[in-house]
């Protein structure tokens, strides 16, 4: 287990461990964007299950009347009704809209066993898969081998009453930083009752994986996800195969068409998008997991993320979704963790007061060799 965890609480950096000093001499590519930090203020942890030793992850949207939140790999103090004791995500919700002393009323489904179940649903073979090489000892080796289903970004389709809940799937094997993403998609949430729902594409874009639409080679389309009047904006940071690309591409379509590629368009730069993934262009330089949300207080758009290989949550700002971004801000230091470095600073805009003049962060942190936990920051901007 302890191979397996000190991936979870690092994965955000395995891909870029063997080229630091490149990422972080990417810096500023321009100046930092025209807004103080007035203050940060820690508002504890995010409630968990009391089975869950530890999470993250911590995406979050309003979908029909909740806040909900999802999050990518869950340890569990106990067996779940599958055996397992590692899922490779897990979700809450709750109608506490107000931040600002901390969220509360967090509350989830549980399986036949009590624990908490997954958002995403497997596909049989990938749940066959993953019980045949679950336990210590386990029907087939290399035990603790998995497909893993990590959300990436959720946005809300009010005029089709529905969640788009973007993910990467994974292989994972046992050991240090021993996992590959395969591929990325989007899976469609109706109904807040029942599961999002992961498409089926014929002919595949992704050998042996029809629910994908991109593969490893390209972009991690999912990263982060906005609609803005009526059109869906989608950034792909980074891609699976290329450990030194940390560049985030911008892609766009109606979100009635989100499951049609053919539909997308790519910005290719200059106010142009091109229908050719080839075209695309970084807009935001060295971010592997981020968001990106309009910001009323500020005119502007912000992007919150973590800095690579540091405890800094560092902010940008934009006029338009393609940008031109500002360079990076450092917004705050995060608590330090026991082990490694914080990760995967996101901001949860349906909690914004006055607008966005207060704004509300996320960031995950390893606690102890088997436990970590999600912090809540409050930011309070002021125009220059």
């Amino acid at each position: 287990m302890t191979g397996t965890y000190h991936s979870f609480v690092t994965r955000t950096f395995s891909f870029v461990f063997s080229v630091a000093f490149l990422m972080l001499s990417c810096g500023n590519d321009g100046p930092p964007p025209g807004l103080r930090i007035v203050n940060a203020t820690d508002l504890g942890t995010i409630p968990t299950h009391p089975d869950i030793l530890g999470r993250d992850g911590a995406l979050s949207a309003v979908f029909q009347g909740y806040s909900v939140w999802l999050y990518s790999d869950t340890f569990l103090a106990q067996p779940n009704a599958d055996g397992r004791t590692l899922i490779s995500d897990s979700w809450s919700y709750t109608t506490d809209l107000s931040a600002q002393g901390g969220i509360r009323g967090f509350q989830q489904r549980s399986d036949s066993s009590g624990a908490p179940p997954m958002i995403l649903p497997e596909t049989p073979a990938e749940y066959a898969f993953n019980q045949a090489h679950n336990g210590n000892p386990c029907q087939v080796q290399p035990c603790g081998a998995r497909w893993a289903l990590w959300p990436s970004s959720m946005v809300t389709d009010a005029g089709r009453n529905q969640a788009l809940v973007f993910y990467m799937l994974v292989s994972a094997l046992p050991g240090n930083f021993n996992f590959q993403a395969v591929g990325n998609s989007v899976a469609l949430w109706q109904h807040f009752s029942q599961q999002p729902q992961r498409p089926q594409f014929n002919p595949p874009f992704v050998a042996n994986h029809p629910d994908l639409m991109f593969a490893q080679d390209e972009p991690n389309f999912g990263t982060a996800s906005l609609i803005v009047s009526g059109t869906l904006y989608i950034y792909g940071c980074g891609i699976p195969t290329n450990s030194a690309d940390k560049q985030c591409r911008l892609a766009r379509v109606d979100p009635a068409n989100v499951l049609n590629r053919s539909a997308w368009n790519f910005y290719a730069g200059n106010g142009n998008w091109s229908s050719q993934l080839d075209d695309a262009i970084s807009v935001i330089p060295d971010a592997n997991i981020l968001t990106i949300s309009w910001n009323d207080y500020l005119q502007q758009y912000v992007a919150i993320y973590s800095q690579l290989l540091s405890n800094n949550v560092m902010i940008r700002t934009a006029p338009r979704p393609e940008g031109p971004w500002s360079g990076e801000r450092t917004a705050f230091l995060a608590m330090p963790p026991t082990s490694g470095n914080v990760y995967d600073a996101r901001c949860h805009s349906e909690y914004d007061l006055n607008g966005g003049q207060t704004i509300f962060v996320t960031y995950s942190r390893a606690t102890g060799a088997f436990t970590s936990e999600v912090r809540l920051v409050s930011l309070q901007l002021q125009q220059p």
